[in-house]
């Protein structure tokens, strides 16, 4: 074992905090609200809810304890406790999808960083002079700004990681993390006090409970519970391992999984108040960030702190997360072949960047050089989370479920009784069904 195998989170709260930027990023702050709106309101939070608690928190627990019974990266974890061929690996699954993300995401982050300076340099353009879908067209044409963006957001995830487990990770994520929840409760009581926020508590939380009988509404729970926690990429078995052996592992599964879900909730109490306050249409997808909400900002007072505050909010939420997805291949260059952490991070930033590459320039200059009609990025992140993340998934759940020794399983995840036969029997038969439903749902096959 490695110097910087034997780190250790320095605290429990630290750890959860970090657990905590992991999984809450860009997607918690629209793709949840609107994926509800579109599967039954309050019917989809319920939902959710307990898919959170059948599939998310069993599958959390899962990984923990694989990492912190191993105390090694992602790959040999798997490899130790399932040495037989195929299982031995059922780790790279998770570390393909780790990688194919950072092909991607940090040029999603790129943009809000950009929309941050801009904010913070310009104030925000007077309610109906730009049109702010040919500025995000304009930004993403211009070679230099999207290839300035992604870089400063990978530098600085990987100074973070350089620095080590309890002196980067989780000193960030303690300064990090409060701030964001600090900015995301003021931004959602802000919205509570606008004249739409009625409106979107409805479009939020009225339950269609007819809606609860659509086969569509338990796909799209099952996969919103399943991408939103920070699952199956290999994160969660490498912050396992750096867990101290006493620390039990259900509290913080269930801390990390439904803190997860209450900022994604809270997300929704800040954005939509604007939104129909302001008269937008809701159901805009990714493009709500970028092309509606300055709009909105534009036309509120005090429109430029709000939205500041706003797009620091995102930044924080795509740096937690940008952090997170460094953080793993960096343990594994670490682990197997025993590279100094600082190399590692200058690695696979370098890596990153240049990965990252045909998504950064894949809606200008390179956009006539790549095959097929959809841009790059969307292709990536198509590869990520209807293939790759379904079938690290479920490869976890078969190897900890089926093939990890039934004692040595619940001794590692703390489990007795009652609670130990349900998490085991969800690994082995619930889980399994409903993410391979899931990825059908992805592919169009249901």
């Amino acid at each position: 074992m490695s110097a910087d195998q034997a780190s250790q989170w320095r605290t429990a709260p630290g750890f959860m905090l970090a657990a905590l930027g992991a999984a809450v990023g860009l997607g918690n702050i629209w793709r949840f609200s609107y994926v509800a709106g579109e599967n039954g309101g309050g019917a989809f939070v319920l939902a959710y809810l307990v898919c959170v608690l059948a599939i998310g928190v069993p599958l959390l627990i899962a990984e923990l304890a694989i990492g912190r019974a191993s105390h090694t990266d992602p790959v040999t974890a798997f490899a130790r406790i399932s040495p037989g061929r195929p299982w031995r690996w059922a780790g790279w699954p998770g570390i393909a999808a780790c990688i194919a993300i950072l092909g991607y995401y940090p040029v999603v982050a790129g943009w809000v960083a950009n929309y941050l300076w801009h904010v913070a340099a310009h104030g925000v353009d007077p309610p109906g002079t730009v049109d702010h879908a040919a500025r995000l067209a304009a930004m993403l044409a211009d070679p230099a700004q999207a290839l300035l963006w992604p870089a400063v957001v990978i530098a600085a995830g990987a100074v973070v990681v350089a620095l080590g487990i309890a002196g980067g990770i989780e000193r960030a994520s303690a300064i990090l993390m409060p701030l964001f929840f600090l900015l995301l409760v003021g931004l959602a009581l802000h919205g509570l006090t606008l004249d739409g926020a009625a409106r979107a508590l409805g479009f939020l939380f009225r339950p269609d409970w007819a809606a609860l009988a659509r086969p569509r509404t338990w796909l799209a729970a099952v996969g919103q519970a399943f991408f939103s926690i920070g699952l199956a990429m290999g994160i969660l078995v490498t912050y396992g391992g750096y867990l101290p052996r006493a620390q039990r592992l259900p509290a913080p599964a269930l801390v990390i999984a439904f803190g997860d879900t209450a900022v994604s909730l809270v997300a929704g109490l800040m954005v939509f108040p604007a939104v129909f306050t302001y008269g937008f249409d809701p159901a805009q997808g990714t493009t709500l960030v970028f092309t509606v909400l300055p709009e909105v900002f534009a036309a509120m007072p005090a429109g430029r702190l709000v939205a500041a505050a706003f797009f620091l909010l995102l930044v924080i939420a795509a740096l937690t997360s940008l952090v997170s997805l460094i953080e793993v291949p960096v343990a594994l260059l670490v682990a197997r072949l025993r590279w100094r952490r600082p190399a590692a991070a200058l690695a696979v930033a370098v890596g990153a960047l240049v990965f990252a590459l045909p998504s950064a320039l894949g809606f200008g200059v390179l956009a006539p050089h790549l095959p097929g009609e959809a841009p790059f990025l969307d292709r990536l992140d198509h590869l990520a989370s209807d293939i790759l993340l379904p079938l690290s998934g479920i490869a976890i759940a078969l190897v900890a479920g089926w093939r990890w020794r039934r004692a040595e399983a619940l001794a590692e995840a703390g489990l007795t009784g009652a609670s130990g036969w349900l998490w085991l029997w969800s690994l082995r038969a619930l889980l399994p069904v409903a993410i391979a439903a899931a990825m059908a749902r992805g592919l169009g096959l249901l």
